[in-house]
């Protein structure tokens, strides 16, 4: 039975969980069948390794069928009965830990059942606890508005001609939510189509965005925060990046953590989109403390982190120079990430050697990384490349410039400009080592100032290639 559904899901349980799992399946509310639960009790005793030799089916068809001859189909249809349970708790438990749908589901059954006095006291009670939430965002006003229209059909047939004035709340409360909602879309849309050149169709775009900005709603934070988010992404301009870190100072306590979230997200990608395509740093040190402010709430309402978010904040804090905050970083987080961890930690002890001016030892954890990604592929090879050419070590620069160009050209998912790009820092650093070996065969100033010249017109700085080349330039 091992690695089977019921197993997996089992596995995925904590210890609260599956005794609240075992009182499910014992319960005859849930389960009248003796057999599912003689199954769930065999397979809790392998809690929570679940090694195969615990699990082998024979065996475990004995304990639950002791006097019966091995039966793989009647094992089996038990499980898949346990199974079909652990699914039915896994929605029991999302009700029961869900106050508003609970809500909801109750007031509708008061409703139907004529229990007027309790209606009307849950209403009171389930009003006054959406309104003292401090976050004001679509699930405020979508819990708002149903609220609102079970109010309307309770009254709808005892008074129908007397509350006529909650059709126009309901309204009011539903354009809230939907606006909400669409910034919402937006916001996500701008980020993907910025990051995988993905081209959405937004609607009524231009007609939202202008409702919007033309009447006030300086009553939804949430709203105000995802419309100056808009304004920056599509505007490109340093005010809207200022004028939501003052949104989001300013209703801190406003706002989901999700959404404090998203601000980070896209105010690291205005700093990230100026320092690789206008090659700008003077927004390094407002970038890293943008990570400080994201990891001061996101330990404390998230648990894991995604290895590409975990390289972006100890390389932002490697561009500053704070190599002490990388490392500590490192190792209070590592614990946290599930996917590609060995490829992630050798990738940022990498750069953290590097920057320090340890060459060997940075090209050492790099060459044992292994990312499935082509954004950090990139990125290894860059720094491959730098470090070769840094240690002189030219004869492998030049193979590693050579299969660099022919992953370039197998690569479809990396945007042409970015590729233009790559293939001008490959040929300007080729270039570089002809002058470094003095295999140029032209005259050495006339060649600096065009290479010069050459950098200058290198599109974008992606992963601070334009930089790197500068600085080389300079050390020439």
């Amino acid at each position: 039975m091992h690695n089977t559904k019921i197993i997996r899901f089992l596995e995925s349980l904590n210890q609260y969980e599956i005794n609240q799992f075992k009182d499910f399946v014992n319960s005859p509310i849930f389960n009248k069948n003796k057999n599912v639960s003689k199954l769930f009790d065999e397979l809790k005793k392998s809690y929570p390794k679940f090694k195969a030799e615990d699990l082998d089916e024979e065996i475990v068809f004995k304990k639950v069928f002791p006097k019966e001859k091995y039966n793989y189909f009647k094992l089996k249809n038990t499980a898949s009965d346990l199974f079909a349970l652990s699914k039915e708790f896994l929605s029991y438990t999302g009700f029961k830990n869900n106050n508003k749908v609970k809500e909801q589901f109750l007031l509708a059954e008061l409703r139907a059942r004529d229990l007027d006095n309790i209606f009307e006291q849950t209403l009171k009670a389930a009003v006054k606890r959406n309104e003292a939430s401090e976050v004001r965002d679509e699930n405020y006003f979508y819990h708002k508005l149903l609220l609102n229209e079970e109010l309307s059909s309770f009254y709808a047939p005892k008074e129908p001609d007397e509350h006529l004035h909650l059709l126009q709340e309901s309204l009011n409360l539903f354009i809230r939510f939907a606006l909400v909602r669409i910034v919402k879309f937006y916001n996500v849309m701008l980020h993907e189509k910025r990051q995988h050149n993905f081209k959405y169709d937004p609607g009524l775009f231009d007609e939202i965005m202008k409702y919007i900005n033309n009447n006030n709603f300086e009553d939804i934070p949430t709203l105000l925060v995802y419309n100056n988010i808009i304004l920056l992404e599509t505007k490109l301009e340093d005010k809207y990046f200022y004028e939501l870190k003052s949104l989001a100072e300013k209703h801190r306590d406003q706002l989901s953590p999700v959404d404090r979230y998203m601000i980070f997200l896209h105010m690291s990608g205005y700093c990230a989109y100026n320092f690789n395509i206008n090659s700008r740093t003077d927004l390094l040190a407002e970038h890293f403390k943008l990570i400080n402010e994201k990891n001061a709430f996101w330990n404390k309402e998230f648990g894991k982190i995604l290895y590409p978010d975990f390289i972006n904040e100890v390389k932002i804090s490697v561009r500053v120079n704070n190599f002490e905050w990388a490392e500590n970083y490192i190792e209070i987080n590592k614990h946290k990430l599930e996917n590609e961890k060995e490829s992630t930690l050798n990738f940022c002890y990498g750069m953290i050697q590097y920057k320090k001016g340890n060459l060997a030892s940075a090209l050492d954890f790099l060459t044992k990384t292994y990312f499935p990604i082509f954004i950090l592929k990139l990125q290894v090879k860059i720094l491959q490349l730098q470090i070769y050419f840094e240690s002189e070590y030219f004869d492998q620069a030049i193979s590693m410039i050579d299969s660099f160009r022919h992953y370039l050209k197998r690569e479809t998912t990396i945007k042409e400009d970015f590729k233009v790009s790559f293939y001008e820092f490959l040929r300007i650093t080729n270039d570089l080592i002809k002058l470094k070996t003095d295999h140029a065969n032209v005259d050495r100033d006339f060649q600096m100032e065009k290479l010069k010249g050459e950098i200058n017109n290198v599109k974008t700085n992606q992963f601070g290639i334009k930089i790197w080349l500068n600085k080389k330039m300079e050390i020439e």
